[in-house]
């Protein structure tokens, strides 16, 4: 064996690798209070203890994102130009509830009394109107240092992005007085403009850098102690890998790493089935993660956001709700049933579990309704208790009168009306028609209930991914080696624009390759993508494009002022008369594709005369209705298998639920592909 992929989610801890052409996998549960034990507990489960074998490990965890959303970061400072003291707490003027009478804004990491101001100003040019002035700056970082005594410091000067030197000098200054403490800058972090972003997307890699330091540590120690060479790579929100060497201080590329990994298995699973349109439905334990892929590929966001606090770093385009296996049922003030965002988390998990858990989840819902069968979860691992799930229900349903069951389905409609409502902010709010794409269903949840959301939405196909509970570590292990970097440089289109964008991307591009040669990525084995972020001078947001700077050197001025005008076109359906066009911010991705013979161990030759033939048959309540059910082992349907629902397709990691009128058809990949016959 050579390499292995662990990505840990809210619920559980995932771990996938190939040792002779099979694959393996093990699933053991999340452990919140210090994600890095339920880590170390699977490796050395999975191994037996013995990690002698291990040449990479790929990495996916939500540690970043969870102490964001929990608040468990250090305690950091912000330094910022004199007269910027106040940015994080001014935020920006957006509402996001328009008709609310009250307005409350995310709370800042850091609060104002660790906000410091540094005398200088540098134009947005990158000219120096204000020269930094030290001898103030040193009796600041004296006050700082001593008095407040911060983890790590954020600094975020004005147009920094264009000249960093104030900044990089004042991280000398510091280095001088405490060379221990983490010192992050906007000029490394995000050289791009809008000096809110900016500085939030700096505060959190700040926030986040001594507790992502210490986890991805203590890993390397271990790897180091069982397996020495043994290379980490970490999972990036932009959907690529790095070396954990270059991931200590840039803990905020970590957010939704886990679910930005299943992304990448989708698009690889996508390109081996003949799927171009997809809409991917991770859900897991404690949410949902929904990305529409349009042509084969997810669209790249410049801007997200973690418990209202925006980050300015490229990341795959995912809609997140709470929604998921977990997803507790309550009663409101006005006596509905509500399903989320609450969750049972891993511990006490769903009141099933038997672990002292007392409100009913998604998944005693699941249970109840003979969906899930209690003594065949985790493939028999871990058996479930149905009359404690039939008990929470009851003790919900009893204020209004309504039986287990009835709880139970109100439950799943619900819980299926928020993932498709998810479904349709990615595509019907974008212009994209459900129909046209197939949903990848994948996560210990989403095979359950994907063709229940498909039915709502009238999309004819369901894909269910072989491992789809650990589907999002498969991803980690075919995601290419990749870093996506932008610099803000306004520039306006004239006759020059070739000269200026190459002697722009020249720059950029050896910075990457400097970067890539620490990662032992050779400059030949390095793909680059070019994109410039567009606009007419005076709008306040940007068109993205690509851009092939071969034509570029060709045509020149026409070729980009073309570009925008396609781009512009496209996304709005026409474009208005042209005026003067300008270039905002950079953008190139350098990537080295992997080595991966995922997809070749997983394919086998389809049997045309294939016959499943249940393990049990039985009974579900489908719709209020009891249904006749036959029940399947996925470890025994061969490629060609075809199964008409209902029918419940069980394996470790997931339930596949295949409801009547649907059938199911095992593709070469072992992949289910799950069809409305209506």
């Amino acid at each position: 064996m050579a390499k292995m992929a662990i990505e840990v989610g809210g619920t559980f801890t995932d771990l996938i690798w190939i040792e002779g052409g099979v694959v393996h996998s093990h699933k053991v549960p999340s452990t919140p209070q210090d994600a890095s034990v339920g880590v170390l507990d699977g490796l050395n489960a999975a191994l037996d203890g013995d990690l002698s074998g291990l040449d990479r490990l790929f990495h996916g965890s939500t540690v970043a994102t969870n102490a964001v959303i929990e608040r468990k970061g250090c305690r950091t400072a912000l330094l910022t130009t004199e007269g910027f003291k106040d940015l994080l707490q001014l935020q920006r003027q957006l509402r996001p509830n328009v008709y609310a009478i009250a307005c409350h804004k995310p709370e800042p990491l850091v609060p104002l009394n660790l906000s410091f101001e540094a005398r200088e100003r540098v134009d947005a040019a990158g000219g120096i109107v204000t020269p930094l002035d030290e001898a103030a700056l040193i009796e600041t970082l004296d006050l700082l240092l001593d008095k407040e005594q911060p983890e790590a410091l954020a600094i975020c000067l004005l147009h920094a992005y264009r000249n960093p030197a104030h900044e990089q000098r004042v991280r000398e200054i510091i280095a001088d007085r405490r060379p221990d403490l983490p010192v992050v800058l906007s000029s490394d972090v995000l050289p791009t403009f809008r000096e809110y972003e900016r500085a939030s997307t700096t505060t959190m890699a700040a926030y986040l850098v001594p507790l992502v330091g210490r986890y991805l540590e203590r890993l390397e120690q271990h790897l180091d102690a069982g397996s020495p060479g043994c290379n980490l790579f970490v999972m990036q929100s932009s959907g690529g890998v790095l070396p954990s060497s270059g991931s200590h201080g840039r803990g905020v590329e970590m957010l939704n790493s886990g679910p930005a990994a299943g992304v990448i298995g989708a698009v690889r699973m996508a390109q081996t089935i003949g799927d171009d349109n997809v809409i991917t439905l991770d859900v897991g334990g404690t949410s949902a993660d929904i990305c529409l892929i349009a042509n084969g590929a997810p669209e790249i966001t410049s801007e997200t956001e973690v418990d209202g606090l925006p980050v300015g770093l490229p990341s795959i385009d995912i809609a997140n709700i709470g929604a998921g296996g977990g997803s507790l049922g309550w009663i409101d003030g006005g006596g509905m049933l509500q399903v989320g965002p609450q969750s049972a988390g891993a511990r006490p998990g769903p009141a099933c579990y038997g672990h002292g858990g007392t409100e009913p989840a998604l998944t005693d819902a699941l249970v109840q309704l003979g969906w899930i069968r209690p003594q065949r979860f985790l493939g028999g691992r871990m058996t479930l208790q149905p009359e404690r799930a039939r008990d929470a229900l009851a003790a919900l349903g009893a204020s209004n009168g309504e039986t287990p069951e009835a709880m139970a389905q109100a439950m799943i409609d619900i819980s299926v009306a928020h993932v498709s409502q998810g479904i349709r902010l990615v595509s019907v709010q974008r212009g994209h028609d459900p129909k046209g794409y197939a949903i990848y269903a994948y996560g210990g949840m989403g095979p359950m209930i994907g063709a229940l959301a498909a039915t709502e939405l009238k999309a004819p196909r369901v894909v269910v991914p072989p491992y789809p509970g650990l589907f999002s570590a498969l991803g980690l292990l075919v995601a290419d080696l990749k870093r996506i970097y932008r610099e803000t440089n306004l520039m306006r289109v004239t006759d020059s624009v070739a000269d200026d964008v190459r002697a722009a991307f020249d720059r950029i591009r050896a910075q990457a390759v400097a970067e890539f040669a620490e990662f032992d990525g050779k400059p030949e084995d390095i793909a680059f993508q070019y994109e410039l972020e567009m606009r007419f001078k005076g709008q306040g947001y940007e068109l993205l494009s690509d851009v092939d700077l071969d034509r570029l050197e060709r045509e020149g001025k026409a070729y980009v002022l073309g570009l925008f005008k396609s781009t512009h076109e496209t996304r709005y359906g026409a474009v208005a008369s042209m005026g003067e066009v300008e270039i905002v911010t950079f953008r190139l991705t350098a990537s080295v594709a992997t080595e991966s013979d995922v997809m070749s161990s997983l394919t086998r030759p389809v049997d045309a005369m294939a016959d499943p033939q249940p393990v049990e048959t039985g009974q579900i309540t489908f719709a209020g209705e009891p249904v006749a059910c036959s029940y399947y082992w996925r470890g025994d349907l061969v490629p060609g298998t075809r199964i008409t629902g209902a029918a419940v397709i069980e394996e470790p990691t997931a339930t596949t639920l295949v409801p009547p009128g649907w059938t199911a058809t095992v593709e070469s990949t072992g992949a289910l592909i799950l069809i409305s016959e209506a």
